[in-house]
């Protein structure tokens, strides 16, 4: 896919869709975005990003017969996973599928926006994705998703969502499983935890 946002994935424009069954929804509108939610939603999707980062190395080390970095790795993940590194609480996501994320809180770990797969490439079409990038790059995601709307080009959304609990539980009970030295059953716990991230997809403009 042809990625059409310039800036990072941590768009501003994603704070509009964060809600939370334990706190509130988060009614701020793009321009009422203050730098700490945005800062907020950086660390925790840094931090679960990481964290899964963490847990991939960790399996790889596992497979190379090298246990003593995976529990290094293993251990990095449960530290950046800890209740009390960030705000988490305030930045959970449901997917647009409700069913997806029934079985407790996740939280956006990362996100892309891209041009649809059928798409072809015209004069007219190049330049609206370039006003799009400037307008997504200022933080106006509507403004963007406009611009591709009225040159025809389809607009897909992707989001990563990761269980925090289901995540963290996985994580502890792998650093137990390798410090008994069982490393095959270790494995299997962090692919398990692997396997839970939620891709979460959309259309948000649909080009017939």
């Amino acid at each position: 896919m042809k990625r059409i946002l310039t800036v990072t994935a941590l768009s501003l424009a994603m704070l509009s869709g964060f809600s939370s069954a334990s706190t509130p929804a988060i009614k701020a509108s793009q321009s009422a975005i203050t730098n700490q939610q945005i800062e907020e939603l950086s660390k925790v999707a840094t931090q679960g990003f990481d964290a899964v980062r963490m847990i991939q190395y960790a399996r790889l080390a596992i497979f190379n017969a090298n246990p003593d970095s995976a529990m290094k790795l293993t251990d990095e993940a449960a530290k950046l996973l800890a209740a009390d590194a960030t705000n988490w609480k305030n930045f959970v996501k449901q997917a647009k599928d409700p069913a997806l994320t029934k079985n407790g809180d996740y939280v956006l770990i990362d996100s892309s926006i891209s041009i649809a797969e059928n798409y072809v490439a015209t004069k007219a079409k190049n330049a609206a994705i370039e006003k799009a990038n400037k307008k997504m790059k200022s933080g106006d995601k509507q403004g963007a998703i406009e611009e591709l709307k009225l040159a025809g080009v389809g607009v897909n959304q992707t989001q990563y969502l990761m269980p925090l609990a289901q995540t963290r539980i996985a994580v502890s009970k792998a650093q137990k499983l390798l410090k008994n030295g069982k490393y095959y059953e270790a494995n299997i716990v962090l692919r398990d935890a692997e396997l839970a991230i939620v891709i979460d997809s959309e259309t948000l403009v649909d080009v017939k």
